[in-house]
């Protein structure tokens, strides 16, 4: 839409113009018209409106559809302008000359075909190069405002780059350590380990390359990344994870679940000896609700003193992605501990 808006010569409230301009001017084109009788008053009108609309008509489908393709070989100012006014004085000439019978029918009044013609120009002229005019600097701004719109594109996806740098060593480098003692203590258990950690580790490096992901597959990880965490915090963490089936297929931006479930791990045994990690995704109202709740301390009551680099970052992302259609909260749970929300548009991302 935008490209076609920004070929077009004139502007698209003309056509509203062209039926009401006659009448505005018919007082000024015909002497004596509010003197005369309402059948002769009518027949003037009607020997002003024929010839403006069949003009207007013509030089409307010609900008319409013709001019556009000639203008865009055109690289002189001078020589464009040359051009609009041979169009308009040619059309001019041609539709005086076709109408100029059935004008005179209608009015009753004998003119000359060259005064006709003569006042065809210079209507056209009047209504056509200011519209040109008009519609050329509506072209510049649209041209301005895309590339602006673009730059701001370009922007977002260095700054959501540059986000998903920054989480993606937090997130791998994290997940190394939980099975650095593994090896040597249950050879099996860190096998099975390992291939959830190399499923980890695929899905955090193909995070930068796609830009969406169904939920489904968030889950799974998330899943994955539990079970490693269980391997390691044994009877300390318990964990559920329940993903309703409609919400399945909802795309979101990866690495979404798995910083607030690290979170909540984190901050929960930070003063404990056990918590209970709950992760719930499902629509409501349009919307898809990931939740996060755990029974720990609850916001702010941690004893872990973290950067908070993760959930900053997530929320950075969230904001650059969905503007005010997605919203991320960390409240008190009900029944204590804490509870991280995360409300996204069950659609795409901006």
């Amino acid at each position: 839409m935008e490209g076609r808006d920004t070929q077009r010569l004139l502007p698209r409230e003309m056509v509203w113009l062209y039926p009401l301009a006659p009448l505005a001017a018919a007082p000024l084109l015909v002497d004596g018209l509010l003197s005369m009788s309402w059948k002769e008053a009518l027949l003037q009108l009607a020997g002003i409106c024929v010839p403006f609309a069949s003009l207007s008509l013509t030089i409307h489908l010609l900008y319409l559809t013709v001019m556009p393709r000639l203008v865009r070989h055109i690289r002189s100012r001078a020589a464009e302008t040359l051009l609009h006014v041979a169009t308009i004085t040619g059309v001019s000439v041609v539709v005086a000359v076709a109408v100029h019978p059935v004008k005179e029918l209608l009015c009753q009044h004998p003119s000359m075909l060259m005064d006709f013609s003569v006042t065809c120009i210079i209507i056209s002229s009047i209504f056509v190069l200011p519209a040109l005019t008009i519609q050329r600097l509506r072209n510049r701004a649209l041209a301005v405002e895309r590339q602006a719109q673009a730059e701001r594109q370009a922007a977002l996806r260095a700054q959501l780059e540059a986000l998903q740098a920054r989480i993606h060593p937090h997130f791998l480098f994290n997940s190394l350590n939980l099975v650095a003692t593994l090896i040597s203590e249950d050879p099996e258990l860190a096998e099975r380990t390992l291939e959830r950690l190399a499923d980890l580790f695929r899905y955090a490096l193909e995070s930068s390359k796609v830009r969406l992901v169904p939920l489904q597959r968030e889950v799974d990880i998330v899943r994955d990344y539990l079970a490693i965490q269980q391997v390691r915090y044994g009877r300390r963490l318990e964990t559920s994870v329940e993903l309703e089936s409609r919400a399945a297929h909802v795309q979101v931006p990866p690495l979404l679940l798995q910083p607030l479930v690290e979170n909540a791990i984190i901050h929960g045994l930070a003063s404990r000896q056990q918590v209970s990690v709950h992760v719930r995704v499902r629509l409501e109202d349009e919307r898809v609700l990931l939740d996060v709740q755990d029974d720990g301390p609850g916001p702010g009551a941690s004893e872990h003193r973290g950067s908070q680099t993760s959930l900053s970052d997530l929320h950075a992302r969230v904001r650059l992605l969905y503007g005010e259609r997605g919203a991320f909260a960390l409240e008190p749970a009900p029944g204590g501990g804490c509870m991280a929300r995360l409300a996204l548009p069950a659609g795409a991302a901006a």
